[in-house]
């Protein structure tokens, strides 16, 4: 975790603590959120405002949520895959293996992720998401969505080559037949006709 910054809300002397055992980069005791890019940030909610408290929701790093009471400060926040809550007192070598465990989950989910204009595709796990709305997708759609956001315009044959490997009219059916499947899990998923379309004999990703 050397190359972890570790934010903490809340709590001076666990800042103390956590920053004499040396096991991330740099050790903050902060009152104003911060972005930070490689960071962890922990937060005490026993001792900090709802106003502090909401504005966690808009930050991507991982959290750890801390208080002494689990239930009444447990309906409090709200959790994602990014975020965990934990109960007074803390063991440290539970709060390390917990924080590695979020580190790796954390960079692991940024990796999958694509930013297709106002979609968001996840690789691992083969979701497509708009909004609040998922679309679960076959491994080759997968393929075929990471393929076409390199570039504007491929050709029919590209995409046979790329994707399925070579140029047969098996091919050429089965990629028709991917084509037509994930346009209509879009149209009806996000109603979108657009999301593939084809243009002077290229098919484009919006």
């Amino acid at each position: 975790m050397q190359n972890t910054n570790l934010y903490i809300y809340g709590s001076q002397i666990f800042f103390k603590v956590v920053y004499d055992l040396n096991l991330f980069k740099k050790v903050y005791l902060e009152t104003n959120l911060t972005s930070n890019i490689n960071s962890i940030i922990i937060a005490f909610i026993d001792n900090l405002t709802p106003q502090v408290l909401n504005s966690f929701y808009k930050h991507s790093s991982p959290i750890i949520f801390i208080s002494s009471s689990s239930e009444k400060n447990r309906n409090k926040i709200k959790l994602n895959n990014f975020s965990v809550f934990l109960k007074t007192p803390i063991e440290i070598q539970n709060f390390i293996e917990i924080s590695k465990i979020l580190i790796s989950k954390f960079h692991y989910l940024k990796t999958s992720q694509v930013f297709i204009k106002n979609y968001t595709l996840n690789s691992n796990d083969r979701f497509l998401k708009k909004d609040d709305k998922y679309l679960k997708l076959t491994e080759i759609e997968v393929k075929l969505i990471l393929f076409m956001n390199v570039a504007k315009g491929f050709s029919k044959e590209e995409i046979l080559k790329n994707i399925w490997n070579q140029k047969t009219e098996l091919n050429s059916h089965a990629f028709e037949t991917c084509l037509h499947r994930l346009r209509k899990k879009i149209k009806e998923k996000f109603n979108d006709n657009n999301f593939i379309y084809l243009k002077n004999g290229n098919y484009f990703l919006l």
